[in-house]
């Protein structure tokens, strides 16, 4: 143990200078508030992407519901199309899934397809018989039936993309396998065409 006589000289001019003190605090306080402000720019960005990824599905549900189709192309075709056009500016079209789902109403939209609950269990059972809804010929707990649907059958579309997470933090908190799912989801009715 140091004396404290001792202690006082050896210390004291180090209680007096200042200097370098502002570098020590920044170095301390400078890498956790550069990453803290790289991860609200990410954030930014995300909600950027997820804006666009709204509006491209918005988009294409327009052309969808039209029942509109170029020359020689499905109207899956011109769909896909209009949401990666819409979205090509800011997010890789190439990474963007679209899906859609028919439905008879809006009231069947997420909806299992009826089945005979046998043992009033509450769920469908191997065995139970169902009514096959989509024409698919297995029982499913959406009842929608893949595609663009007829004339006034109502389109859900969903639209899926994968945002790169650069920040590690971000990463941990929102995202899994260095990325974050965005999902987009827009529920119209065909016009009748």
């Amino acid at each position: 143990m140091i004396p404290s006589r001792l202690h006082r000289r050896l210390f004291r001019p180090f209680g007096r200078d200042a200097s370098g003190a502002t570098a020590l605090e920044f170095a301390l306080i400078g890498p956790p508030l550069v990453l803290m402000l790289c991860g609200v720019v990410e954030l930014g960005l995300m909600q950027g992407a997820q804006a666009v990824l709204d509006n491209s599905v918005f988009a294409a549900s327009r052309v969808g519901k039209t029942g509109f189709k170029e020359a020689g192309k499905t109207q899956a075709d011109a769909v896909s199309a209009a949401i990666k056009t819409a979205a090509s500016k800011y997010l890789d079209p190439a990474k963007i899934q679209v899906t859609s789902k028919a439905y008879t109403d809006y009231s069947d939209i997420g909806q299992p397809e009826p089945f005979t609950d046998t043992n009033k269990n509450g769920k469908r059972d191997a065995g139970e018989s169902f009514t096959d809804t989509n024409g698919n010929g297995s029982y499913d707990v959406d009842r929608g039936k893949g595609g663009l649907g007829g004339a006034t059958q109502i389109v859900v579309y969903t639209a899926t993309y994968n945002w790169p997470i650069s920040t590690p933090f971000i990463g941990k908190l929102i995202g899994k396998d260095g990325a974050r799912a965005l999902k987009s989801e827009i529920a119209v009715r065909n016009e009748p065409y």
